[in-house]
């Protein structure tokens, strides 16, 4: 009897205990499951923050410039008048050039820029660039004198150009246009203007029904007003989504394996981001890449370039798709960047003891004969403030350099510039850029940098600290 109590005691703990492993195997399961539906929204969420980083700077900087009339639509804003302290519509600015800028919407229609023939020598460049902040085409520029007529068109133009246009392909569908025009010095401003004047941009059923003969109409940015119910810790995805409809072909959704490879977070041309259909591993996914894709850009950006004698030398402007987190974090930093052999803008923000610039101390930089920048166009030095803009003096010289009016050689050929807060004098006033009783930072403009600057023999001298 004892035997039959055990048998039937243990049966009936087999059975209670049996329910339970099983339940116990399945919660294992659905752990793993979760866990692997977060880990793999991680790994493909850091992608598309990196990714998709150039869209989101694009669409602030394109619709705060419409909004403030410093860009227009499908036509060029043109500024005839050198920059100065006083303007703070672009960043880190420069006063050698007047400039002109647009944003063309090519998913509506082509764009047509119209380039004159010019009767003196004079450096220009029309730079076209895409929402992947990369450089699409140069029209002059250390290339030399280019006109004619050339037709922007979107990833979903199909068909011929029309007849005399040049045809520039751009694989998103909005682009930017930046017209600079050299100007050499005060006096030759009035020429430069009328230079300017010829460069035009316009839609091309604009163009073929009135020629250059046009009305600017006011630019309309509501295309570009992003607003988002995502919780704070997705709305970069649902920004980044946002852009896919704005900037992308639908064709994208098949025949790009990136963009198809987001489908699996959520992410699509067709409906941007549709973060409501998420299961929480995949949000909670999401939510860590966006932190940690942060950490990367920042990371990036701080290793995206060589430091010689203080200068910083970033060679990836304008091409860094082969590297989304470089791109993302010049995009986030240094966006709009030309290639390097068209311009290249190393910054300095310390001496040649490695302390900080300070308007406290007097500084020179000195080029020997031979030390010279080589470059094919010119070479310019800017100072800028802490929200790298110009910064005021009763001297009104933002910048200089070797086409600066007056610019002094010693009489071994070297050239120094005097770096301080006070007039040094009238002997070398010429070479003086003045600089502010506190802190400031310096940028050299390199036009047509040589073999030497780009394949990293040649780098400028130290700014040094003079008693």
């Amino acid at each position: 009897m004892k035997t039959k109590c055990t048998f039937i005691a243990l049966a009936f703990g087999l059975a209670l205990v049996s329910p339970l492993t099983g339940a116990a195997q399945t919660n294992d399961a659905k752990n793993v499951s979760e866990q692997a539906r977060e880990e793999r929204a991680y790994a493909v969420g850091i992608q598309a923050a990196l990714w998709g980083r150039p869209f989101t700077e694009y669409l602030k900087t394109g619709a705060a410039g419409l909004k403030a009339g410093a860009v227009y639509l499908n036509y060029l804003r043109k500024f005839p008048n050198l920059k100065t302290a006083a303007d703070h519509f672009v960043n880190t600015p420069n006063n050698v050039t007047i400039d002109a800028y647009g944003q063309a919407d090519l998913g509506s229609e082509p764009v047509v820029i119209s380039v004159p023939a010019l009767q003196d020598k004079r450096y220009y460049i029309v730079q076209v660039g895409d929402a992947f902040d990369e450089i699409v085409y140069n029209v002059g520029g250390i290339k030399g004198p280019e006109p004619g007529l050339f037709v922007l068109t979107g990833p979903d133009f199909h068909g011929e150009p029309p007849m005399n246009m040049k045809q520039i392909k751009v694989r998103t569908k909005y682009a930017t246009m930046a017209v600079r025009v050299f100007v050499n010095g005060e006096a030759d401003l009035p020429a430069a203007r009328e230079a300017q004047k010829g460069f035009h941009a316009l839609p091309l059923s604009v163009f073929q029904k009135q020629g250059l003969k046009y009305e600017i109409p006011q630019s309309d940015a509501s295309a570009l007003a992003f607003t988002s119910a995502a919780p704070e810790s997705l709305r970069s995805f649902d920004e980044i989504g946002f852009c896919m409809k704005l900037y992308l072909s639908a064709s994208d959704d098949v025949n790009d394996p990136m963009v198809v490879s987001f489908h699996c977070i959520g992410l699509s041309v067709a409906r941007g981001f549709e973060w409501r259909t998420l299961d929480e591993p995949t949000k909670r996914g999401l939510a860590r890449a966006a932190a940690t894709a942060e950490q990367i850009i920042e990371d990036s950006y701080a290793h995206s370039a060589e430091i010689v004698n203080g200068w910083r030398y970033t060679m990836g402007g304008g091409r860094a798709g082969y590297d989304l987190a470089l791109r993302a974090a010049l995009a986030s930093n240094l966006i709009g960047a030309n290639v390097p052999e068209q311009m290249l803008y190393p910054n300095n923000r310390v001496d040649d003891r490695g302390q900080s610039f300070s308007g406290a101390n007097k500084y020179e930089l000195h080029f020997s004969k031979d030390e010279l920048p080589p470059v094919s166009v010119f070479w310019n030095l800017a100072m800028y403030d802490d929200k790298e803009f110009f910064i005021e003096n009763d001297f009104k010289r933002y910048s200089i350099g070797s086409t600066t009016d007056g610019l002094k050689k010693d009489d071994d050929g070297s050239i120094t510039i005097y770096i301080q807060h006070d007039n040094p004098g009238p002997d070398e006033q010429s070479n003086w850029l003045p600089a502010p009783a506190g802190g400031f930072n310096l940028t050299m403009r390199l036009y047509g940098p040589q073999s030497p600057i780009l394949d990293g023999a040649y780098h400028l001298p130290a700014v040094k600290r003079v008693e």
